[in-house]
This record gives C-alpha cells, sequence and structure tokens, in this order.
C-alpha cells in the first residue's frame, strides 16, 4: 500500500510539473508574440508615384519622370533587384531624365510599396525567383504602361532586375535591354523553360563579382544582334559599378541613345590653356 502511495505522489508531482512547464512555455510564447514591432520609418512623398496593375491583381508602386516638353520622349523602364526597392534609382534617373529619357521606376511584387494583391499582404520570399508568373508579370504591365506614354523603350536591370530586363527584351516588351552584375543560375526558372533571346541587350559586370562574368558570358551567347559585353576589374555590383567605372555609364547612356534614337549632348571642350 505505501509503494502504490509513494507511485501516486511521484505521478501528480510529475503531472504538476509538466503543466507548470506547458504553462511557462506558453505565457513566454505570449510575452514573445506581445513584443512591440518596430516602428516603420516613414517613406518621403513621391512627386512622381503612379500605380499598375498588374494581370494577376497586384498594385505596383512605381515612380514616372517625364521629360519636361517632349511628352513622346523614349522612355527606361528600371528593374530593381530582389530585396531592393526603386527609389535607389533615383538620382540615376535624373540623370536620363536630362538627357532626354523619360523613366519608370517601380517597386516589384513583394518588395517597397508593391505589397498588395486583392486585399492580402505579399511578403518578400525566395520563391519569387522560381516563379514565371510573379516577376516577370510586373515587368510586362509596367512596359506595356510606359510605352502608352514613350514610342521607344529600353529596360535597365539590377541582378535579378537584369535578367528581367533581358526576359522583356527577348519577348519584345522592349526594345532594348541594359543588365548589370546577373547571376544566371539563380534566376533561370523566372524564363519558365521558354527559349531566351534577347535582342539589342548591353550586359555589364565585375570579374571579381561572383559568378557575374561568366554568367555575362553565356548570356551575351543567346543575344541576337545588336550585342555588347564589358567586364570590369573589381567586385562592385550592381549601381556601384557605374559609380566606380564611369566608362560603364557612358556606355549605358550611348547604348540607350543608339537603340532609342536620343542625340547625347556633345562632351564638353577642355577648357582653352
Amino acid at each position: 500500500m505505501t509503494a502504490l502511495r509513494t507511485a501516486l505522489r511521484r505521478a501528480i508531482a510529475l503531472i504538476v510539473a509538466l503543466a507548470f512547464l506547458a504553462g511557462g512555455t506558453a505565457e513566454a510564447a505570449k510575452k514573445r508574440k506581445k513584443q512591440p514591432e518596430p516602428t516603420p520609418v516613414p517613406r518621403p512623398a513621391d512627386p512622381y508615384r503612379v500605380t499598375i496593375s498588374t494581370a494577376d491583381g497586384v498594385a505596383l508602386a512605381a515612380s514616372f519622370r517625364p521629360v519636361e516638353g517632349n511628352p513622346k520622349a523614349p522612355g527606361v523602364l528600371l528593374i530593381n533587384d530582389f530585396s531592393r526597392e526603386r527609389r535607389e534609382w533615383e538620382p540615376f534617373a535624373e540623370e536620363l531624365r536630362a538627357l532626354g529619357f523619360a523613366t519608370l521606376s517601380f517597386d516589384l511584387r513583394a518588395h517597397g510599396e508593391s505589397t498588395k494583391k486583392a486585399g492580402a499582404t505579399l511578403q518578400i520570399s525566395p520563391s519569387l525567383l522560381r516563379d514565371p508568373n510573379g516577376f516577370p508579370r510586373d515587368v510586362e504591365a509596367a512596359a506595356a504602361w510606359l510605352r502608352t506614354k514613350s514610342p521607344r523603350i529600353a529596360a535597365f536591370g539590377l541582378s535579378v532586375g537584369g535578367y528581367l530586363a533581358l526576359l522583356a527584351s527577348s519577348t519584345r516588351q522592349v526594345d532594348a535591354a541594359i543588365a548589370i552584375s546577373v547571376n544566371e543560375p539563380r534566376v533561370l526558372p523566372l524564363a519558365g523553360g521558354r527559349k531566351v533571346t534577347p535582342r539589342a541587350a548591353l550586359l555589364l559586370a565585375c570579374e571579381a563579382d561572383p559568378g557575374r562574368a561568366d554568367s555575362a558570358r553565356h548570356l551575351l551567347a543567346a543575344v541576337e544582334e545588336p550585342k555588347r559585353l564589358l567586364l570590369f576589374a573589381g567586385s562592385a555590383h550592381n549601381l556601384a559599378v557605374l559609380r566606380e567605372h564611369p566608362e560603364a555609364k557612358q556606355a549605358a547612356f550611348a547604348w540607350l541613345a543608339e537603340r532609342l534614337d536620343v542625340p547625347l549632348p556633345a562632351p564638353a571642350s577642355p577648357p582653352a590653356k
């Protein structure tokens, strides 16, 4: 009888201990859930803001910068990299506008302010890099919108955005493309198994940026003429390529000018000695 009582006490003690632990765990989970979320950083007002709807109902936040006095100026579609957003293009977009190009930069779905689809909130996920019905639809909608403003348009993209620019050129959504720092193996699923044959494409990359020079060489082989590949020393990535290698930026301007028929201003003459 004593042994039975002892076993019963031990069983009750074990049950109480487990209940205590479970309660503590639940209480800890509640406390974790109640942690205040970081206050979002307010975004500056965007005087160029427009909204573009995709075929599957995503509201893309975009910035359209027209050229004053030329409502039919050729347009350049600016495509951000994965986990980035359209606002990083702002200084470069102003440079392009000063040269006579209208620009449309936009946030890819689940990026920046493009987070709504049919009332739901979109989250950034690596699965977007494997979905041919995601980012490519965004580019298709943005290119079609820009085409209503400009008779000739080009796409200019960074890394993932660069591959999207090449896809848009391949399907003739745009008339020319520039791609910087593309890592083809990472984004190949975005083509959805279709043959990709871009046209009028300029590819830029740095030799020490892992995988980018090899990707550029491989992609160039599939591009229809006209085409050009420029590789640079160092490991600069995306817009840093243009900052660290001024010749890359000048080549991009020249490519856009030639493909979209925009005369560039003559270089300033050196001051007389």
